[in-house]
């Protein structure tokens, strides 16, 4: 979509100024996605996030945790086994004749069997090991679930960096062609000996550096859309902004910080945590003793008589001396839980830090976007006031192709000064884990 001059003119004039209900609804439509297009890239989003090879990726660790889990739990359910074994006699020795008729036969062949039963009746590393890989599913799962908000995070800033570098660029398409004009009327001045020829090398300087920033701009809008491409598949580059429901931000620094525990980092941070003192309870186990319970039967002579026994036991298993291995266990196990314990402080401060820069970006966004709405209007009265003189050859051209440069720089200020607004609102969302279940509600939102 290519907004045309009046439309761009209107709406920077009127945009986020909140001077008529009119106005409000001119700067919606005209900046920002409607229900209609928000519902469609919304879907596009969740799709492309569920086709990503780092989604994919995250479900693989879920996976491959819940398989250790299993594995874990295992160690507490009845271990059966068969065992055979065969013989075949390469030389035998008997001291009665007798035993070697009888025997020799009998031993130079010989297959045996023995089907056995365990069972665990105590064992605390096991207890502690099952407990420690449930804490390591919730985790991975928390993982999975971080890598979700950094991918909707990232595919909803491509869409806000292509909707206002496709903004700029048109406003530059707008700026060049005045630039051009105006070059054009120079020229005729020049030529009909009313102006100097300096006149017109600054005039053809300034439509130089127009055309320089248009090349500028569409390098970030083809820089952006190759992101988004990559991001997003088979869904075009937003033309746009995305709307974010202010309601669903916090403005409270105090809230902020409480709400940095639903991040989903802290969540899994706090999950190793709890892997890591049972890691440690593990290894203190070591130092308890395993009881286990044992049938077994055992078959002699599979091809001869039916000789066998059977027994039941009661298995007791203590490690007396190891070489100091299990206390050098224990030590690793306390030196892993600090280390997950000053890995998640440190990740808590860096989320508060970016937090709070967040939300004082978010607390000056109204005083910042009227200041360079206030700015811009300046801008383009002088520029409309400054025209209207050149007719009564009251001012110059290049003053005119000034106040051009001066209404499109602050143009731009505005919309790039939006799209970093909405970004943080959005960074809102994914540093305080809500940008999921916002998306997720938008999309629910949007089909009723």
């Amino acid at each position: 979509m290519t907004f045309n001059k009046k439309e761009i003119i209107v709406v920077l004039l009127c945009l986020l100024t909140g001077q008529t209900a009119l106005t409000q609804s001119i700067v919606i439509s005209d900046f920002e996605m409607n229900k209609q297009e928000q519902e469609v890239f919304i879907d596009s989003l969740i799709s492309s996030i569920q086709d990503h090879p780092v989604y994919l990726e995250s479900l693989a660790i879920v996976g491959s945790s819940k398989a250790s889990l299993d594995i874990a739990q295992s160690a507490n359910k009845p271990q059966i086994q068969f065992q055979g074994n065969s013989r075949n006699s390469l030389k035998q020795k008997f001291n009665n004749p007798l035993s070697a008729l009888t025997e020799s036969s009998k031993d130079q062949h010989r297959a045996d069997g023995s089907l056995i039963m365990q069972q665990s009746l105590f064992d605390p590393i096991i207890k502690e090991e099952i407990s420690k890989q449930e804490y390591i599913l919730q985790a991975d799962y928390y993982n999975n679930q971080q890598k979700v908000s950094e991918l909707t995070l990232d595919m909803a800033i491509a869409c806000q960096d292509t909707a206002a570098y496709k903004i700029i660029s048109d406003l530059i398409d707008i700026s060049i062609d005045s630039h051009s004009q105006i070059v054009g009327r120079i020229k005729m001045r020049v030529e009909s000996g009313r102006a100097a020829q300096a006149e017109m090398m600054r005039a053809e300087a300034r439509l130089a550096e127009a055309q320089a920033k248009k090349m500028t701009i569409d390098l970030k809008l083809q820089s952006a859309r190759a992101k988004f491409s990559q991001l997003i598949i088979d869904t075009k580059p937003c033309l746009k902004f995305l709307k974010v429901d202010s309601e669903q931000l916090i403005n409270d620094s105090s809230k902020v910080r409480d709400a940095i525990e639903e991040n989903y980092s802290i969540m899994k941070a706090n999950e190793l945590i709890k892997a890591s003192e049972r890691e440690l309870e593990k290894a203190k186990a070591g130092f308890k003793p395993k009881i286990n319970l044992e049938l077994r039967g055992d078959r002699y002579d599979l091809t001869g008589d039916q000789n066998y026994d059977l027994y039941a036991g009661v298995n007791f298993n203590v490690d007396i001396y190891t070489g100091g291995k299990k206390k050098a266990l224990v030590r690793l196990a306390e030196e892993q839980l600090n280390s997950s314990t000053l890995k998640k402080e440190i990740l808590l401060k860096e989320l508060k830090i970016k937090s709070e820069a967040n939300l004082a970006e978010l607390e000056n966004s109204s005083e910042r976007l009227a200041i360079f709405n206030n700015a811009f209007e300046a801008y383009e009265q002088s520029k409309n006031k400054l025209s209207l003189q050149f007719e009564s050859s009251n001012v110059s051209l290049l003053e005119l192709l000034q106040a051009e440069r001066d209404y499109i720089e602050s143009a731009e200020l505005l919309i790039i000064n939006k799209k970093e607004i909405n970004s943080s609102q959005l960074r809102q969302l994914f540093l305080l884990g809500k940008i999921i279940k916002y998306f997720e509600q938008e999309n629910t939102v949007n089909q009723f």
